[in-house]
């Protein structure tokens, strides 16, 4: 693959239109014809060239319709026995792809990402969804949108409302493919990386189009935008899979002895427990990193979803599957330092890297990714929720003392795509919910929900077999849940908004009342600037509330209440004059005192009034 060659197909000023497809002869195969079959230029079958290159296979036709359809024909030869096959192929660079599986190029030219002044990564309160079930039963949402880029768009201001300043997509790359149609997973049968999916367009031959909008609204509100990346593996049905198989079937793994970019490519962590993952295809074709036009097509990839797109991010599925241990020449760690190259280093790069804990903290340090998801704290959360001690939360909250360098912070969450939701892990009643949440945007990582949390979404993520339920949409019928839980997350996006330290690296654990359930910590470098009482027990709990620091005047956030530290301890005076020396913390719930008040009257009024939602 040369650094400078024709990438898929595109309109030349002339009228015309030039296809492009890379297909060198590699080891035994030998690449001696290839066709374009194309609708909507003149003649319907176009001999092609190999450039100067010996790898690119290149032709011009002249246009006929706006619209071009066309796929490849590839004739191919095994140099040792003659053994000759013909591959009918999509362009694997397709930027669009229709119904009926053809590429697609089209005579108006893409319209181009505008400007955005991303986030820094810490200020981040990012948002996972599935963009068909995220919408799919919605009915604020107009019909024909449900369940579609569109769908999304039409939910940003609610998303915006709850403080969400990141949108973390579930896999969008295209799929189209006659053996696997409808809502899918998407993390192993993506067959066009550079094309958004068509299924999730309210208007299939627009899908492009409809994407990059929803990036540009999503903009417009101050809404960064990530995608999630699977570099481990490709579809057995992507295209460079057909090429080199002369026994090709899209229902077996293909024979990769020939393939010049597919292969047998594990990871190398080297925690045992990880094994049984690190060579795993997950029933698709492993991208094989030692082979050179791995990285580069998958740098490739990157270029289009980043500079064409206007994406900002990317979290990078099952990087333990192509983590070449302390190697940054290839696999996880070169795909990393790709993404910094190519999406800046403001771009967010984040890896799912689920080893031990000193295995992720190298993996993180030694390579581009500037976040990961931490899975400690959502163990810690469920500990807490489940009377199995605060310890264990604590600990992961201080993400320092772990570890993780301040300007790598790790990812946070509740529940996400792969794991069972909280309310089915010890999270009823609803108000059991409150401290996890609580949690989740006082400390110091960087917060992500998963779609429906923030209303208390509890329908079962997985099958009876562990399968993912992958038509599964969110039940926005209201409950008694919602009003409450709603309140609380706009609360503590605002606060984590108007409170730089809430998005700083500090946490200074001060004390655990674990008979109560109550755990306190600071946030602050000298001196605290917000105190938490956190408390796990369903009922309310008098407690000493330590407070480091010299006296002052405390501001409860959750009451819009006034306290004062005297002593080391926080007391409260009544309003008929009586001062307590310990704290009542409501059961479930918390207090969240500020040295400064980062909120008018009317402000908390308008977040915290049960008449708000």
């Amino acid at each position: 693959m040369s650094e400078h060659r024709p990438r898929g197909a595109r309109v030349t000023g002339d009228g015309g239109v030039e296809f492009a497809l890379w297909a060198p002869s590699f080891r035994d195969v030998a690449i001696e014809r290839v066709r374009v079959r194309a609708e909507g230029v003149r003649g319907e079958l176009l001999e092609a060239r190999l450039s100067e290159d010996g790898a690119h296979w290149v032709c011009e036709g002249a246009l006929t319709a706006d619209a071009v359809f066309y796929e490849f024909e590839v004739d191919a030869r095994l140099r040792s026995t003659g053994r000759a096959w013909t591959s009918r192929v999509s362009d694997p660079y397709a930027r669009d792809v229709h119904r009926d599986f053809r590429s697609v190029v089209r005579r108006a030219p893409w319209p181009r990402p505008s400007g955005f002044v991303r986030p820094a990564l810490r200020d981040l309160v990012q948002y996972e969804l599935h963009v068909y079930n995220f919408t799919a039963e919605d009915l604020l949402v107009p019909a024909r949108a449900r369940g579609t880029y569109e769908g999304v768009q039409h939910r940003l201001a609610y998303l915006a409302d709850l403080g969400v300043n990141a949108l973390e997509f579930m896999p969008v790359f295209d799929y189209s493919d006659a053996w696997q149609v409808g809502v899918r997973w998407n993390y192993i049968t993506a067959c066009h990386l550079c094309a958004p999916h068509r299924g999730y367009a309210a208007r299939e031959d627009d899908a492009r189009a409809e994407f990059l909008s929803l990036v540009e609204a999503a903009h417009a509100r101050g809404i960064a935008v990530l995608v999630d990346a699977v570099f481990n593996q490709v579809s057995r049905r992507f295209p460079y899979a057909r090429i080199y198989d002369p026994d090709y079937h899209p229902k077996r793994k293909p024979s990769y002895a020939n393939n010049p970019l597919l292969g047998d490519f594990g990871g190398t962590d080297p925690n045992p427990g990880s094994f049984p993952y690190r060579n795993k295809d997950w029933g698709g074709c492993d991208l094989d990193y030692e082979k050179p036009a791995a990285l580069e097509f998958v740098s490739d990839v990157m270029e289009v979803w980043f500079k064409e797109l206007g994406v900002d991010g990317m979290r990078f599925d099952h990087t333990l599957g192509f983590y070449r241990w302390k190697d940054l020449t290839v696999g996880a760690g070169a795909v990393a330092a790709a993404a910094e190259r190519i999406g800046g280093s403001d771009a967010y790069r984040i890896a799912e890297h689920f080893s031990s804990e000193e295995n992720e903290l190298e993996m993180l340090v030694d390579t581009g990714f500037n976040s990961l998801w931490s899975k400690g704290f959502y163990h810690g959360v469920e500990d807490a929720l489940n009377d199995r001690g605060l310890a264990h939360l604590e600990w992961r909250m201080n993400v320092r003392a772990q570890g993780f360098p301040d300007d790598e912070p790790p990812t946070v969450c509740l529940n996400n795509h792969d794991d069972e939701r909280l309310p089915n892990r010890g999270g009823r009643p609803w108000w059991r919910l409150q401290p996890p949440t609580l949690a989740l945007f006082l400390g110091p990582g960087i917060p992500m929900l998963y779609m429906g949390d923030e209303y208390g979404e509890d329908d079962r993520t997985r099958h009876a077999n562990g399968l993912p339920r992958e038509f599964n949409p969110l039940d926005w019928e209201q409950s008694e849940a919602t009003g409450a839980l709603l309140r609380l997350h706009r609360a503590l996006g605002f606060l984590r908004r108007r409170l730089a330290v809430l998005r700083g690296p500090s946490f200074l654990p001060v004390y655990r009342h674990e008979a109560e359930r109550v755990l306190v910590f600071a946030r602050g470098e000298a001196h605290p600037e917000v105190l938490v009482a956190l408390n796990f027990s369903d009922e309310a709990k008098t407690v000493t509330v330590p407070c480091p620091g010299p006296d002052a005047v405390w501001h409860e956030f959750l009451f819009n209440l006034t306290f004062r530290s005297r002593g080391g301890h926080l007391e409260y005076t009544a309003p008929d004059g009586a001062v307590f020396d310990k704290v009542l913390v409501p059961g479930a719930y918390a207090h969240i005192y500020c040295r400064d008040k980062a909120w008018t009257d009317a402000e908390w009024e308008a977040l915290l009034s049960r008449d708000r939602y």
